[in-house]
């Protein structure tokens, strides 16, 4: 039979969150008590600590910090951090080590939340990345971490899921506290506005010949900033998001009709069909004759 303390633990294992542009991915997550042991370490991902009840100390880079029912941290990667064990004071908080990092980038364009979750992701970048971010609320999470109780006791069907989803909305509950700098959330905003417009004018233009100046001179600002706010948004360059989706519509035009790879390369706007084959190689490991005999 398990022990409860088995069972904490198997409670929170959770994975992969798929939210279309972006992962959610928890590596880690567990309600713990005054008995837990820790030494002090650091990874490459985030940290969040949440206090039920009770009072705890962590040691963030030789510094002390207490906090007390309700308050909220997050340590950045690398920083080298430890929970203070003190046995005699009772407590409950939860940990957990996290990340939100891009996922299918084919989705970029097509994530129905696509400007909430960008944002997330460029605010979790401006937390500062030598020091961590502590906050008091007078909020209660009991209620989700019941509800995961419920699903991991239950078992019923897509309770692995659901729970994993519980974990994000925690997150995201957590981050309205941390996060109350409204310009970081406009900043985010007209970073995110130029990105779906550079995004928009490439599927109007890629058969043409378009490049990042007249991106640029579209949007109004410098290649510089351009190039900037498309690698920010999308994890990926002008050219090589240009070339991708070139070679989807040339994927397309190859499986529905008998163009040839000259008529192919102009229609989607290749320079030659010397530049489509080279990169249809590049890209899919075949060459284009065997992709059409697939």
């Amino acid at each position: 039979m398990e022990t409860e303390k088995e069972q904490k633990i198997d409670l929170y294992k959770v994975r992969k969150l798929p939210l279309g542009a972006y992962d959610f991915v928890v590596h880690y997550a567990e309600l713990l008590d005054e008995f837990n042991a820790e030494f002090c370490h650091s990874h490459a991902y985030m940290e969040m600590f949440y206090i039920q009840s009770g009072e705890l100390t962590i040691l963030v880079k030789d510094e002390e910090v207490s906090m007390k029912s309700g308050d909220i941290m997050i340590v950045p990667p690398l920083i080298p951090h430890h929970v203070q064990n003190i046995p005699d004071k009772k407590k409950t908080y939860f940990v957990m080590v996290f990340e939100f990092r891009p996922g299918n980038s084919q989705l970029l364009h097509q994530s129905a939340d696509l400007r909430e979750i960008h944002q997330i992701d460029t605010l979790l970048q401006q937390l500062p990345q030598n020091k961590y971010v502590l906050c008091s609320t007078d909020w209660d999470a009991s209620a989700f971490f019941d509800q995961i109780a419920v699903e991991y006791n239950e078992k019923r069907f897509g309770w692995k899921m659901y729970t994993n989803m519980l974990h994000y909305g925690f997150f995201l509950h957590a981050l309205r506290y941390l996060i109350t700098n409204e310009s970081d959330c406009e900043e985010a905003d007209d970073a995110l506005n130029l990105a779906v417009k550079a995004i928009k004018y490439i599927h109007a233009h890629y058969a043409e010949d378009i490049s990042l100046e007249t991106l640029a001179a579209y949007l109004f600002i410098s290649q510089r900033h351009a190039n900037s706010i498309f690698h920010k948004m999308f994890n990926t360059t002008f050219g090589e998001a240009l070339r991708a989706l070139r070679l989807t519509y040339a994927k397309s035009l190859l499986t529905t009709t008998e163009l040839s790879d000259e008529e192919i390369a102009e229609k989607v706007g290749f320079s030659s069909s010397f530049a489509l084959r080279k990169h249809f190689k590049q890209n899919e490991g075949i060459t284009i004759s065997q992709y059409r005999n697939i």
